[in-house]
């Protein structure tokens, strides 16, 4: 009897190690270097560890691969090896498909009504259902940069014929399915390999937020860039579900707060850069293109049908849902 309770207490005491506390060490993952000029997910870290100062969190960062790849981080955070993953919105996508929706080209029309669809209405609740269920939970979107415009290596683009002889980066297949939309060819690209993909004329640009080329070095190949605001360039936070549920209502409510302190900072930063864009370009060699009037509603047009094919019917009348209550 003496050794089952000894092994008992044993089998306590891992079990309460496992679970973090307010008072112990929260283990957030991110995407990139802990660099505030450059990396707009460091921001909502120091946003959210400064909300937290004084109530005795500390908080471990991981930058970027220091905990595995991103398919990793998620096994990672679905077992509270992780706490609070900052994430790729594809990664949790291959738990829910309805995730794939978040980079949907024109599907929200701006950051501020992707923001207004998530705190307004149950979108959220939809998302979350299936990640519960495997040990996540999504719970915030960090803002990566400005929306999403088009970089290439060769020409000005003010119109879609002008994108007619590039070859796209495409980050998947329902990327590809929107290029294919619009008459463009493309090629999957991993992302560590699209500087070498580049540099040989693998392709010739990708859509991606304007810090993206600077940020990863990609301007000495990439002189054109076009505003056309084709997605808000979000990423999602993650937590640990192990992790959240086991915390008490008072600790739940202060880690709430400093996710919004650290989504606040994220949209800070944004805003601040987003002044910085135009002299940053120019030091780089890269010339500025707008879009001709209706060029762009050409693009949204063609894009809507592709949405079908990323998304189940039921799943993008979920977003439909949403997005109509919001534009009343």
């Amino acid at each position: 009897m003496k050794h089952w309770k000894a092994a008992i207490s044993a089998l306590a005491i891992v079990a309460a190690s496992a679970a973090p506390s307010l008072a112990e060490t929260i283990k957030i993952a991110m995407n990139g270097a802990e660099d505030i000029e450059t990396n707009s997910e460091y921001a909502f870290i120091v946003g959210f560890r400064d909300a937290l100062e004084g109530s005795g969190m500390d908080v471990q960062v991981f930058p970027t691969d220091s905990l595995g790849s991103e398919k990793e981080r998620l096994g990672q955070t679905s077992q509270g090896l992780i706490h609070v993953n900052l994430s790729t919105s594809t990664t949790p996508a291959s738990i829910n498909p309805m995730v794939r929706g978040l980079l949907l080209p024109f599907l929200f029309e701006n950051t501020a009504e992707f923001d207004a669809a998530f705190a307004s209405t149950d979108l959220l609740d939809k998302l979350n259902g299936p990640l519960i269920e495997s040990g996540v939970r999504l719970v915030a979107f960090n803002q990566r940069g400005l929306d999403a415009g088009i970089f290439n290596s060769r020409k000005p683009v003010a119109a879609l014929d002008d994108m007619t002889t590039l070859r796209m980066r495409a980050l998947n297949k329902g990327q590809v399915a929107f290029y294919q939309s619009m008459g463009v060819a493309s090629a999957v690209v991993a992302w560590g390999e699209v500087a070498n993909a580049l540099q040989t004329g693998i392709v010739d640009g990708y859509v991606n937020p304007p810090n993206s080329a600077l940020r990863f070095g990609h301007t000495q190949y990439l002189k054109h860039f076009t505003p056309a605001d084709l997605v808000p360039s979000m990423r999602v936070v993650m937590v640990s579900e192990d992790w959240w549920s086991g915390l008490s209502d008072d600790d739940q409510a202060a880690i709430e707060k400093a996710i919004e302190a650290g989504v606040a900072a994220n949209r800070a930063w944004v805003v601040d850069w987003a002044t910085k864009v135009e002299a940053k370009f120019a030091e780089a060699g890269v010339t500025v293109t707008q879009l001709a009037p209706g060029e762009r509603d050409k693009m949204r047009a063609l894009a809507q049908t592709v949405h079908s094919d990323v998304l189940s019917e039921e799943a993008l009348a979920a977003y439909h849902d949403a997005l109509a209550k919001v534009r009343k």
